[in-house]
């Protein structure tokens, strides 16, 4: 399968090169342009051109940015029901469950998201390799985006770098906050000697959480948070830090003694904005917060 970049060169880009055209109205990446141009996937006119070759008003330039592959590596396909809520020649976006990791690793090569997107692609004939733009922790529900194809990737993460891919998430925090609505600016680094664990720490990277209120009772606050970095672990840490640990959080909480309360940190990721990689349309999506949170504050 191709996917094709197309562009008619207009009057006043007579004589500027494909890599400058490409980049201006694509924003082809040079580590992908470099790649189109040594596998002959650049043309003028149908014709296959270099990517420092000069372009005519009314020249058809074109780049075919799809990946070919005939299998999925090291990936085994994986079958599941998956909660998918778009997909098309650029994307899949899908709610991930709160029990399922982002992609293989150590301890689970079979059973993840990206065994699960593999066998979904294989019923379809399709082969791509696997580029998750929003990885989420195991035990964090929600929408992830995974993108089809470098072209696509490289578009996403430039709109993570700046600040036009949003991610909004809801989480379940023991006690009430000290202001319902609030910015939280703490640097985060690594604790000392931890692989995985952070903490606030002067000599940490900048991080901002902004969150506000949605319902809290004696025991819980249900807060809608807006990430403005993304640090590792930075909602989960951020609220531990102020003495609000995220509920069923093992790592910053109290989670191992909350397991009869529920299995995982209450975290979702419940919504996403971003613009299309290809296309640039405005795309949100949402996913329901799932009931072994909700049912916390507010019981069936």
């Amino acid at each position: 399968m191709s996917l094709i970049l197309e562009h008619i060169v207009g009057s006043d880009e007579q004589g500027l090169t494909v890599e400058i055209l490409l980049k201006r109205h694509f924003g082809i990446s040079s580590g992908l342009l470099c790649e189109l141009k040594y596998s002959d996937r650049i043309f003028i006119n149908n014709k296959v051109c270099r990517s420092v070759d000069t372009v005519e008003t009314g020249d058809r330039v074109t780049a075919d940015v799809a990946e070919y592959c005939e299998d999925f590596g090291n990936i085994t396909p994986f079958k599941y029901e998956l909660d998918i809520l778009y997909e098309d020649d650029f994307l899949i976006i899908v709610n991930k469950p709160g029990y399922m990791e982002s992609h293989p690793c150590h301890s689970n090569y079979e059973t993840t998201l990206a065994n699960a997107i593999m066998y979904h692609w294989s019923q379809n004939g399709e082969y791509h390799k696997y580029h998750i733009a929003n990885r989420l922790d195991k035990g964090t529900s929600g929408i992830c985006v995974i993108a089809k194809n470098r072209f696509s990737h490289s578009r996403l993460s430039e709109q993570m770098q700046n600040g036009k891919f949003q991610k909004y998430y809801v989480a379940l925090v023991h006690g009430k906050l000290s202001a319902p609505d609030g910015v939280i600016e703490l640097p985060i680094g690594r604790v000392s000697k931890s692989v995985i664990k952070r903490e606030v720490r002067a000599d940490g990277k900048f991080a901002k959480t902004i969150y506000n209120t949605i319902t809290c009772n004696d025991k819980y606050s249900l807060v809608e948070i807006k990430l403005e970095t993304g640090r590792t672990h930075q909602i989960r840490v951020h609220f531990s830090h102020m003495g609000n640990p995220l509920v069923g959080d093992w790592l910053y909480g109290n989670g191992d003694n909350e397991k009869e309360i529920i299995s995982r940190q209450a975290l979702h990721a419940g919504r996403v904005e971003f613009f299309h990689p290809l296309t640039n349309e405005k795309l949100s999506f949402t996913a329901k917060i799932p009931d072994e949170i909700k049912n916390l504050i507010n019981p069936a």
